[in-house]
């Protein structure tokens, strides 16, 4: 798994669903659909194909059918990272458009760069390199804006290396 935040994201979200959900303790109570979401979106950023094809089905169904807008948006962006890593990257690009349209209209700035560097790593994967650095360009402006500096110095980062001949 990845470093950082996201280090024990699945062993956090495995013993929530072994522990007690008390709702009136909470304000609400967790469902399979959160679960989902959540485990498909740590599969995407651990670059867990295994996992992508158990979470991202479940997460695309409760979201559409609850018309969960944010969830939809996350559970495209994984699909996309499941699109990539199966070596299809221009599927990828299309999922990654489709939650970013969605992030956008949602106003959700942190989301938005998550998914530009996905798409940017899928538009690596086709030799668009100018598409590439656009976004991972966009993706640290948006990360520096909200003062994410880990996500943003990433960002960053990986768009150096695109210029530097790499990712």
């Amino acid at each position: 798994m990845a470093e950082g935040e996201f280090a024990l994201v699945r062993e956090h979200l495995d013993r929530a669903v072994r522990g007690p959900n008390d709702p009136v303790r909470w304000g609400s109570a967790v469902t399979d659909l959160d679960f989902n979401v959540l485990y498909a979106d740590a599969a995407a950023r651990a670059r867990d194909a295994e996992a992508l094809g158990r979470f991202v089905p479940p997460a695309e169904q409760g979201a559409e059918l609850f018309g969960h807008r944010l969830y939809t948006a996350i559970a495209l962006r994984s699909r996309g990272v499941q699109f990539l890593l199966a070596d299809r990257a221009a599927e990828a690009v299309t999922c990654e458009d489709q939650a970013l349209a969605i992030f956008e209209d949602l106003g959700t700035r942190y989301q938005m760069g998550l998914t530009l560097g996905e798409r940017a790593r899928a538009f690596s994967a086709l030799g668009d390199s100018a598409s590439a650095r656009a976004d991972w360009s966009r993706a640290a402006s948006l990360f520096e804006a909200q003062g994410a500096l880990p996500a943003a110095r990433q960002a960053r980062d990986s768009l150096a290396a695109l210029q530097d001949g790499g990712v």
